[in-house]
């Protein structure tokens, strides 16, 4: 479960591109559930089968080697019929724990969209889908029940052929007066003992088949690639100064469609640059590539001239500060969110960094001030107080370099000018980047790029582009002067 744990941490985001959360979760829990459970009591129970199956045979054969011969020939019947059991069961129990994947992400999306599907009062529709996911999984395990119901009743039919066949050959034996009645009923006895592990064998099977099915789903992804990793000989970064290049960059998530294409920028420490371009232009690709959340296909990003990939990815992003458009809240409470991997931080700098971000006056109106929990996900925050609350999150984690990705969008005009105003002093020293939809947010960047397509179609300050009526120029008059020229 650890090793687990540690991998879905480490994993790229790539990885999670291709994942759906509620296969991962089933994994996490049901998968890690079932192989507890072969591990706990299967595993005991089949050392303890085969340590009395050889106990048995061992006094079987020291009381007469005949009849031990002839109690094992259903063994080979047994055996053929226990394989084919196997054949057909493996693949249907990885199917049921794949269905079952289904139907964890199927809940796991509801509960996390149940805002939308009330708000489109599409319940009914939910509930179908739902019906159907669990009709699939139990038409599944009834195939497999059929499966058992025949080879089950065939496996004690085959070992109690083997109890016949001694009673027959062994009478006949004592008959003739080759054997004693009482070493016949002592070997009855060795028999019943081999037979209890041989009538185990199908459930014990199934067990391990089951353990081998989660077995396999959980080291897929202990055993999957981590893309993005350290590389041999990788410093810590230290020291920041704050300049930041991209030379030559491309990018690709999928290794063929580029995403960036010969992305060339040079940003000194201390410098604020605002990046704009329409939906899918590749805004959000740069700032990933930053922190290496993916590593670029083509070129290099350099931070202080040293290309980011000789950093340890943990110093490297222990500079770098976040605050995205969709900030994620931890349901914990507000001086735990605040100061969220900033060890051992104290309530003043937090209380200070949430003063800058202006949250402090609302935190301090909660009957328990920072100590105040907050429900799953910030469920009892409003937009903007989710985002200031990001902010003060990233100012108090001090980085050298800062990252704001629409972090003011979800906030109105008023309380986006007081975070401006906090934010205008505290940029002076950090280098920034600023992704925003809003132009009047970023007239004061000290450069502009404008994306198109994957490449930088326009760049420059605010006042070269607008005199140069191109796409910065269009944008700017769309959204500030309504169209007027």
């Amino acid at each position: 479960r650890n090793d687990l744990y540690n991998s879905l941490l480490e994993q790229s985001f790539s990885f999670y591109d291709q994942q759906r959360t509620g296969q991962l979760m089933a994994r996490a829990t049901g998968d890690i559930n079932m192989l507890g459970r072969f591990f706990n009591f299967g595993f005991r129970m089949a050392l303890s089968s085969l340590l009395l199956l050889i106990l048995a045979i061992y006094s079987m054969v020291s009381l007469n080697s005949r009849l031990t011969l002839v109690s094992i020939i259903v063994l080979p019947f047994l055996t053929v019929s226990t394989m084919r059991y196997s054949r057909k069961i493996s693949p249907m129990w990885r199917e049921v724990r794949e269905q079952n994947g289904e139907i964890t992400n199927r809940i796991q999306e509801n509960l996390s969209g149940l805002r939308v599907v009330r708000g489109f009062s599409n319940e009914e529709y939910e509930i179908e889908k739902f019906v159907r996911e669990l009709d699939e999984y139990f038409e599944i395990n009834i195939n497999m029940a059929r499966i058992r119901a025949f080879f089950w009743p065939l496996a004690n039919l085959i070992s109690s052929a083997g109890l016949v066949l001694i009673i027959w050959y062994g009478g006949n034996q004592v008959i003739s007066g080759a054997l004693t009645i009482g070493s016949l009923v002592a070997f009855y006895f060795y028999l019943n003992l081999l037979m209890r592990p041989v009538r185990m064998l199908g459930f014990m099977t199934g067990m391990f088949i089951r353990a081998g099915a989660a077995a396999e789903r959980i080291f897929e992804i202990i055993d999957a690639d981590i893309e993005v990793h350290d590389r041999e000989g990788a410093e810590e970064l230290k020291n920041v100064e704050g300049k930041v290049s991209f030379e030559d960059v491309w990018f690709s998530y999928d290794g063929e469609n580029m995403i960036l294409k010969d992305i060339d920028l040079g940003v000194s420490p201390g410098e604020t640059v605002a990046i704009l371009g329409a939906t899918g232009s590749g805004k959000s690709s740069i700032i990933n590539l930053i922190p290496r959340f993916y590593d670029v296909s083509k070129g290099s990003i350099k931070i202080d001239g040293v290309d980011i990939r000789d950093y340890t990815i943990e110093s490297l992003r222990k500079h770098i500060g976040i605050v995205r458009q969709d900030s994620f809240i931890f349901s914990k409470t507000l001086r735990e969110n605040i100061s969220y991997g900033v060890d051992e931080a104290e309530l003043e700098d937090i209380s200070e960094a949430a003063r800058q971000a202006k949250i402090h006056s609302f935190i301090e109106e909660l009957p328990e001030g920072y100590d105040t929990r907050v429900g799953e996900r910030g469920v009892t925050l409003s937009g903007g107080q989710k985002q200031r609350l990001a902010i003060a999150r990233a100012l108090l984690k001090n980085p050298k370099i800062l990252i704001l990705d629409d972090s003011t969008s979800s906030v109105d005009t008023q309380t986006e000018y007081e975070i401006q105003q906090a934010l205008d002093e505290l940029l002076e020293d950090r280098t920034t980047f600023i992704i925003t939809q809003r132009l009047s947010s970023i007239k004061k960047a000290d450069y502009i790029i404008v994306l198109e397509d994957g490449e930088i179609a326009e760049e420059g300050k605010h006042d070269d582009l607008m005199e140069s009526r191109g796409i910065y120029y269009r944008l700017y008059q769309t959204q500030i002067t309504g169209g007027a020229s």
